[in-house]
């Protein structure tokens, strides 16, 4: 909300509260035809000490609701809570953190099934192990390229690789967890 329309609304409210005093946010925004939720101008008008709050229980909405009234005159504004800027960086964290946990919930992973080996593959007697080296295992990974190396599959296994969205192993004679390149192959042989 813009400033001079946060103007226009808060008058409308002292105008509102003044004739029709205890009314919730929601009630306020409905008779001023306000267009969007009103609950933070409220907040700083009561900061201002142009509007008082007051909680109450309303049997209709089952639970207690905050009705606002003008704020008669000689009004001290509350005092605000300051809180220290690492314990309110802690908080956003761990709300972070939640949010992240419950989205992972929401969403879980759907299991694909495993690849057939494609034709010809010159894997296809080899350990899988030694496709997925170990993070600094030159060794292992050394091997792992040099059988790529001679495969007639290596072009299209890169390419199902990239299709499947594979983050790391060798795949067509490169090391997903190390390269993200694009390999140039010689498809004429």
């Amino acid at each position: 909300m813009t400033a001079v329309a946060a103007g226009r609304a808060g008058k409308a409210i002292l105008a509102r509260l003044a004739t029709h005093p205890d009314l919730t946010a929601y009630e306020l925004r409905r008779s001023i035809g306000a267009a969007s939720h009103i609950t933070d101008l409220l907040r700083a008008m009561e900061a201002r000490a142009e509007v008082v709050a007051r909680t109450e229980r309303r049997p209709g909405q089952g639970r207690p609701v905050h009705v606002w009234r003008v704020a008669p005159p000689g009004t001290v504004p509350p005092l605000r809570t300051s809180e220290a800027a690492e314990i309110v960086a802690r908080r956003r964290a761990r709300d972070r953190r939640a949010t992240a946990a419950r989205r992972a919930r929401q969403r879980p992973a759907a299991p694909r099934p495993a690849a057939p080996l494609l034709p010809g593959a010159a894997c296809a007697g080899d350990d899988p192990a030694l496709f997925f080296p170990e993070p600094g295992d030159a060794e292992t990974e050394a091997k792992a390229v040099a059988i790529c190396a001679a495969c007639p599959a290596r072009a299209a296994c890169y390419e199902r690789a990239v299709v499947n969205g594979e983050r790391w192993g060798i795949w067509g004679g490169v090391n997903f967890a190390t390269s993200r390149e694009e390999p140039s192959y010689d498809r004429t042989a």
